[in-house]
């Protein structure tokens, strides 16, 4: 027996909801009456303790306008790229870094700055190589790795490396490795309620310069899920409607799991909501 196609499609939700809601919003209350056909999506995505759950419309596809259809420009499509990379990069984070690894600049003396990011990389992939022969040496694990390099000649940004590491290598060893500057600036890693969001929205913030990023191989990857049943239309509209009850549904959907943080976008078209929300595991 053939699979029955799904009726519903996805539109560009994150580009179509980008208005903020009060609870009293008239505005809202009345577009929440009217009827639409449209189905709610919930997509979590669980990144190590920190889970982000969200919860959009999907219409039947005579539903939806050309206005709302993904926009196909180059200028769209980039933009989309690096907000999406910015979040899989604050993901991978999260998924794969606990309190005790380590945050370390790797900086350049001036007689060996790198005459372009291809002679920057080729100095990290020289490094890492280090490591791991250092780590192989002693029968150890490959060290776990993600590496940002950061550098632009027209703001006088000079170049340098973030990067978040663990290994089961002594953190001053792994500093020696690096053999083209000695200012180097290191922290231990330290999780709050987001987990490490903070550090990779720092490492990952709208830069003047190129930033560009490269991870190991042996990095887990967070869990996706979708559902098309776990919130109801009406229990979204509810939501929307009396926000207190977010807390309340979110955890009871998600066990095991405490609500941080909470936001709710309207489509500027029809008026559905958009709710996102991050929690944190217990």
């Amino acid at each position: 027996m053939t699979k029955k196609k799904n009726k519903y499609i996805e539109s560009d939700y994150e580009r179509l909801h980008d208005l903020k809601i009060n609870t009293d919003d008239e505005y809202v209350n009345h577009n929440l009456e009217i009827r639409n056909k449209c189905n709610y999506v919930t997509k979590t995505v669980t990144a190590g303790p920190i889970r982000e759950v969200e919860i959009y419309p999907v219409y039947k596809k005579n539903e939806i306008p050309d206005e709302w259809k993904p926009k196909k420009s180059k200028e769209a499509q980039r933009n989309l790229n690096d907000k999406n990379a910015r979040k899989n990069l604050i993901r991978l984070i999260n998924t794969n870094f606990r309190n005790g690894d380590y945050l370390i600049t790797l900086n350049y003396s001036d007689d060996n700055l790198p005459a372009d990011h291809e002679a920057a990389k080729k100095n990290m992939q020289n490094f890492i190589r280090r490591l791991n022969y250092q780590l192989k040496k002693r029968d150890l694990e490959k060290a776990k790795y993600i590496y940002i390099t950061e550098h632009s000649v027209t703001n006088k940004i000079r170049c340098h490396h973030h990067l978040i590491i663990s290994t089961e290598l002594p953190i001053d060893e792994v500093e020696v490795l690096w053999k083209l500057g000695r200012r180097n600036n290191m922290k231990k890693l330290n999780c709050d309620e987001l987990g490490l969001t903070g550090i990779g929205t720092y490492l990952t913030k709208d830069p003047k310069g190129k930033k560009r990023w490269c991870s190991s191989n042996n990095l887990k990857k967070p869990a996706v899920t979708k559902s098309n049943t776990k919130f109801s239309k009406k229990r979204v509209h509810t939501m929307t409607r009396f926000q207190h009850l977010i807390k309340q549904d979110m955890e009871k959907k998600n066990p095991g799991y405490v609500l941080v943080d909470y936001e709710i976008l309207i489509n500027k078209f029809n008026g559905r909501p958009y709710i996102y929300t991050r929690m944190r595991r217990l």
